[in-house]
């Protein structure tokens, strides 16, 4: 991750990475057939996916806001705490077909577990039947994303907002859209901060 993050994953070899494990070549190829199978490796090893099932399968029943909400600071939480390797991962996927198609597959993954959650959300009345789910999964993820790079690549000229904030605002805005809603005026006059 740390040569991926310094030289972007076409500048790095595997010769690069066997040097810097200090393992023979042939060792990094036993384990992995080539550089975009580690890269694989790599991202599986975070588990996205699986945390997001997680979240969305637990008994309780907690309200849609509350769930995308926790979804989005655990989606944030994951990018901070790799932050330039996900800042790598961002800009090889514009120009390396083989990252986009990795990066691409986890992203598929967890915006099939997104739609099958608004649907079951739509059958339970929680969620209006003409939402188009992969429309909101995808402005769901990518929001955050460009949250995300602007925190990192736009600071000081536009100033850093808070996660929190950001996120609640985010999924209030998804939820609840920006006409008046009672029950996020409600939540609202509660909760000013």
């Amino acid at each position: 991750m740390r040569l991926f993050a310094e030289k972007g994953f076409d500048r790095t070899t595997v010769d690069d990475i066997a040097d810097a494990c200090g393992v023979a070549l042939g060792l990094i190829y036993h384990y992995f057939d080539s550089k975009t199978a580690l890269l694989r490796a790599i991202l599986q090893r975070y588990r996205f996916p699986e945390m997001v099932a997680a979240i969305l399968r637990r008994s309780q029943k907690p309200t849609l806001e509350e769930t995308l909400t926790e979804i989005a600071h655990a989606y944030l939480a994951m990018l901070y705490e790799n932050a330039p390797f996900a800042l790598m991962l961002r800009s090889e996927v514009e120009r390396n077909p083989e990252v986009a198609r990795v990066v691409g597959v986890v992203a598929k993954t967890v915006k099939e577990l997104i739609c099958r959650y608004l649907a079951r959300q739509k059958r339970a009345g929680v969620v209006r039947k003409d939402v188009d789910a992969e429309v909101f999964a995808r402005v769901f993820f990518s929001t955050l994303m460009e949250f995300f790079i602007a925190q990192h690549r736009l600071t000081p000229i536009l100033h850093r907002l808070p996660p929190k904030r950001f996120v609640r605002g985010l999924v209030r805005l998804l939820v609840y859209g920006m006409l008046p809603h009672p029950s996020a005026e409600r939540q609202e006059g509660g909760q000013r901060s």
